[in-house]
């Protein structure tokens, strides 16, 4: 799944447990139980799918290996305004690999007896992130006449429909940031 580096990073960092003393804190990773998970299905509830979500996979999949713009959406953009969604999505995907290199900068941390700050800083660095694709999202949409930025939004939230995200409870309300 699509999500599953910025959710497995929270639960891997969440699921630390820490030991007293001088001794390096002993390191537990396990998946929660089904029973703890909340299972989202965009198909019934698309309401539940964020909007960092949703726009980030749309631009991974505008940012792919073809470039490809939807037909729906690019018969309503002027060739400036689909090189502005393709760079935004290529721009959006670069900060994605960069924000996933400063979270695995973190991985040594989980040694150390400084593992309880890494869930916190994990937590930052994927608002940031979130919030990068959420500003992109906003700079491509001021880029676009009515007509284009309809078309995109339309298709954006169409995409809602095949998303299906597993999240542990406990992570609900963070998974859901910023909006």
């Amino acid at each position: 799944m699509i999500l599953a580096r910025h959710v497995l990073t929270s639960v891997l960092c969440a699921s630390l447990w820490h030991t007293q003393g001088n001794t390096p804190p002993k390191i537990t990773f396990s998946n929660p139980p089904l029973s703890e998970m909340v299972q989202i299905d965009g198909s019934k509830n698309p309401e539940l799918i964020p909007e960092w979500n949703v726009w980030q996979v749309a631009f991974r999949a505008i940012a792919g290996g073809a470039k490809t713009i939807p037909t729906s959406v690019l018969v309503h953009l002027s060739k400036d305004e689909a090189d502005l969604l393709r760079a935004t999505a290529e721009s959006d995907e670069k900060n994605d690999l960069e924000c996933q290199g400063r979270v695995l900068k973190l991985v040594p941390l989980l040694q150390t007896a400084e593992a309880t700050t890494v869930n916190e800083r994990t937590r930052e660095i994927n608002l940031e992130c979130r919030s990068f694709t959420l500003r992109a999202r906003d700079r491509v949409l001021e880029g676009l006449r009515v007509q284009g930025q309809a078309a995109l939004v339309e298709w954006v939230e169409s995409n809602k429909a095949g998303m299906r995200v597993s999240v542990p409870k406990k992570e609900l309300a963070f998974f859901r940031q910023p909006q």
